[in-house]
Order: structure tokens, then sequence, then C-alpha cells
């Protein structure tokens, strides 16, 4: 008995305590993203994405910052063309890239990544806004354009599809010239 108790206090004594959250931690995270959340007037354009069912997206690139990270952002955009204008009622989606996470981006590679809302509060796991419903969403991008399995549909019907998708939707996506 004794030696249980004693076993159960070290275990005690050696248990890390719980990280505390700073009571300022989402203003501190939403710090490290651009004050006008969706300005992206900077942003080199790289792909235009669209998707039958949740209209079309610009994806952008920011200018590399002192640690070599670069910003993703995901621009709803007015209307099917590359270059329509940014549909300035629906927010950006942004997220900091590491370089080799921009540079497989850029080559249109296989890339996946978690994209954050204006209100996103990241702790402990949790991926969303302030109570409000909206998830964080994630982005995912395969810029491979096979062949169609059969003349009657596209690749998306095909035995192995490769699309990419974002809230739940496949996109096409193709780089901007």
């Amino acid at each position: 008995m004794r030696a249980t108790l004693s076993a159960a206090a070290l275990c005690l004594l050696l248990a890390s305590p719980a990280l505390a959250i700073r009571p300022d931690e989402c203003e501190q995270q939403r710090a490290l993203f651009p004050k006008d959340w969706n300005d992206v007037t900077k942003e080199k354009p790289l792909f235009y994405c669209w998707s039958h069912y949740s209209g079309a997206l610009r994806v952008t690139l920011g200018a590399v910052d002192d640690k070599g990270r670069r910003l993703l952002s995901l621009v709803p955009l007015e209307e099917h063309r590359a270059n329509a204008k940014q549909d300035k009622s629906k927010d950006v989606f942004r997220i900091w890239l590491d370089k080799e996470q921009a540079d497989r981006l850029q080559q249109g590679k296989y890339f996946a990544t978690i994209t954050r809302q204006r209100e996103s509060c990241w702790i402990r796991g949790a991926l969303s806004g302030p109570d409000d419903g909206k998830e964080d969403s994630v982005f995912f991008m395969d810029n491979v354009n096979p062949k169609s399995d059969g003349a009657d549909a596209g690749s998306f019907y095909n035995k192995a599809p490769r699309f990419s998708v974002f809230q739940g939707d496949a996109y096409e996506c193709e780089p901007i010239k």
C-alpha cells in the first residue's frame, strides 16, 4: 500500500502542469496577420480555381517575411473568370506557409493545408472562430488534370479522380499566367 501511494505521489510530481492559455491568446494570433484582413493587393496571384457549386477563388501568395514564410490567401471572386474582381462581401481565408509549403504550392504539386477565417482562434487543437458555428477549412489542391476515363463524363468521375477541394466542394484549378 505504501509503495502504491509513493508511486502515485511521484506520478503527481512528475506530471506536467496544464499549459495555460494567455488571456489575450486570440488577439495575439490575429496580430500575426494583416490588419486589413481582406487586402490582397500586394500578393501574387498563382491559381484560379472554380467549383460548379461554390463559385470561384484566386489563390495568392504574399511576400516572404523575415522568417522565410509567405502568406497564402484564398480570395473569393465575383464571377467564374480568372480576372474577376474580388468578392468584397466575403472574407478571404489565410494561412502562413513555410518555404517548403510555398514552393510546393507554386509548383502546383499535391498540396493541403488548413486555412483560417478572420475571427479564428486556435486553442488546444480547436480550429474555429468565436463560437459562431463556422469552422476553418482545409484547402487541398491537386493540379494534375487527367484525361477522363470515358467520353461522356469529366475526370471527376474517373476511377482515380484528381481534383482540388475547399469547404467540402470539388474545384478545378489552373495557373494564372
